[in-house]
């Protein structure tokens, strides 16, 4: 039975890293049911719960020390561990995870990570210093290999694959439908959804969209459901973007609560049309072949919408209601079949990444 030990940013309540580690997962016990498995969690007792699996606080190190060195494979999960944008500390922290499974001998891979950016040249140094000794790595996007080698790692280490998350299967949109309705509004009519997070100089943004929402939301007589990925983190913005739509003659609601991955895809899938910031959002809107459009706080965004030929209408700096409008207009009625054909590409890729860890264990 092999032991694994998964390093990432879970047991915040964060839709996207919780729907990443169910992804990853899925994936592992799909090539060997019993594998062994620890997650490092901000919050084991919810992780336990959520993913059936042994979990241990971030922060226990005698605890963590032994884990890793019991493991026969560290994986540093998916998504954006390595930036220091959010802080330095963060940054060093997921390198300090790697740097000491390969001190105590064991194997390292990078799961499908999305990397940068990493601005201070210190922390580029280190990242490089750390990220060179792992013996997997794959990344979700070229963007992120083109960073590792501007770093210095050697580009024959890196792979490019996709983000974990697409291999998920379609929810049913039953429950979403049932939560749409909890919240006010009538399932059966049209759903605009939006996922925005809280973001420096973001309040013209969150105007523009606001307006742009109200015109749509008449045009279409559609309802607009405020959706937070992370509520803790999301809450302010949305209910500022709430704010900001002008009355119309249909609902505008705020729809939170603490929903597991299938739940977030299964109301995601009840939407008409989906504009988020968040990664995951559009992530999920793919999976349940919803028209998305893209709000780009991040490079991150920009590479997944490329990927799958959809669309970023601005930036947070940029945005204009009169270009979300024009898109919404496209896409209403748009064919979605390239951008299928692409994400069933790219969910191949994604599927890669478990094959790739159990060909390093038994290597």
């Amino acid at each position: 039975m092999s032991k694994i030990v998964i390093s990432g940013y879970y047991g915040f309540n964060n839709a996207g890293d919780e729907a990443l580690l169910t992804a990853i997962l899925a994936s592992l016990r799909a090539i060997e049911p019993k594998a062994d498995i620890t997650v490092i969690s901000g919050n084991p007792g919810n992780t336990i719960v959520k993913h059936q699996v042994k979990s241990l606080y971030r922060f226990a190190a005698v605890r963590l020390l032994r884990a890793i060195g019991e493991a026969d494979l560290v994986i540093s999960g998916g998504g954006s561990l390595l930036q220091d944008v959010t802080s330095k500390r963060s940054l060093i922290y997921y390198l300090s995870i790697i740097a000491v499974a390969k001190w105590k001998g064991r194997k390292v891979m990078l799961f499908a990570q999305g990397i940068g950016p990493i601005r201070n040249r210190l922390m580029r140094l280190l990242t490089r210093l750390v990220v060179s000794k792992a013996d997997v790595i794959t990344v979700r996007d070229r963007d992120s290999a083109e960073e590792l080698a501007r770093m210095g790692v050697p580009a024959a280490k890196v792979e490019v694959t996709a983000d974990s998350v697409l291999t998920l299967n379609p929810a049913s949109k039953l429950a979403g439908k049932t939560f749409l309705s909890e919240a006010g509004l009538d399932p059966y009519k049209p759903v605009i959804g939006v996922s925005v997070r809280d973001w420096p100089d973001n309040q013209r943004c969150l105007e523009q969209l606001g307006i742009a929402l109200g015109n749509i939301s008449d045009k279409y007589h559609a309802q607009v459901a405020v959706l937070p990925l992370q509520v803790s983190m999301d809450k302010k913005a949305s209910q500022q973007l709430k704010g900001y739509i002008p009355k119309t003659r249909n609902k505008v609601v705020l729809v939170e609560g603490n929903y597991s991955t299938e739940e977030f895809l299964s109301i995601i899938g009840s939407f008409r049309l989906l504009i988020g910031m968040r990664l995951h959002a559009l992530i999920f809107a793919a999976v349940m072949k919803v028209p998305l459009m893209a709000i780009s706080y991040d490079p991150k965004v920009d590479s997944f919408v490329k990927s799958i030929g959809a669309q970023a209408v601005g930036t947070v700096q940029t945005l204009d209601a009169a270009k979300v409008e024009k898109a919404a207009e496209e896409l209403w009625g748009n064919d979605l079949k390239l951008q299928e054909e692409r994400i069933a590409v790219m969910r191949k890729l994604a599927q890669s990444n478990a094959v790739k860890a159990f060909e390093l264990l038994h290597r």
